[in-house]
């Protein structure tokens, strides 16, 4: 059980990142001053920087929130960051990637607003965007595992196959963030299944 000094330290770190997540939405990344932030969380600049030395460490904070979100696993050199995605694609069904589609569409509103200032901060920060790019290649080589245990196609087209789904389903979240869709969420997960299915399990 944490101490309460601790649990201090980490409400603090809590509302330094939602008060950064709302002005970072609200103004833009690179508009938004450390001031600012600081000011809207009810502290200094002094404190901020005792949390969060740089931006960096603030958007890597972004990041751990997206996996922890996603129950993805921190840390490279893991066998997989998310065996349940290894499963899913390995087992071949397109009912099992619709179901995993949609339950990572539920979390959509509590990782997807962290994601889109990792985007922007990507274009203009060089350290995040070598940190996005982990991150997606993260994602990617577990759909990658989930067509090499299964035998599927040829190792010299997996990582394109990977490349092209985590950008449908990137592209998709994002459509659902800016709201162009979210009436028809439920068809376009369905047409994601079918394209997921055709891409990493159906040799035929």
């Amino acid at each position: 059980m944490p101490s309460l000094r601790e649990a201090q330290k980490q409400l603090t770190r809590d509302r330094i990142v939602e008060r950064a997540l709302k002005l970072f939405t609200e103004k833009g990344y690179a508009a938004t001053t450390i001031d600012e932030i600081a000011a809207a969380a009810g502290t200094t600049r002094v404190t901020f920087y005792a949390y969060y030395p740089s931006r960096y460490d603030l958007m890597r904070d972004f990041m751990a929130r997206v996996n922890a979100v996603l129950d993805r696993e921190n840390g490279p050199g893991l066998a997989s960051t998310a065996p349940e995605l290894v499963d899913v694609v390995r087992a071949g069904k397109l009912s099992g990637i619709l179901d995993w589609l949609e339950s990572r569409a539920a979390l959509w509103p509590d990782f997807r607003p962290y994601l889109d200032v990792l985007d922007e901060a990507a274009a203009v920060d060089r350290e995040v965007r070598a940190l996005l790019k982990d991150w997606r290649e993260e994602v990617i080589s577990d759909l990658i595992r989930g067509m090499q245990l299964a035998g599927r196609f040829s190792e010299e087209t997996h990582h394109v196959r990977g490349m092209l789904a985590f950008t449908q389903l990137n592209y998709i979240s994002t459509l659902w963030t800016s709201r162009r869709f979210d009436p028809n969420r439920d068809e376009a997960l369905g047409v994601l299944a079918e394209s997921w299915y055709h891409l990493l399990c159906d040799e035929d």
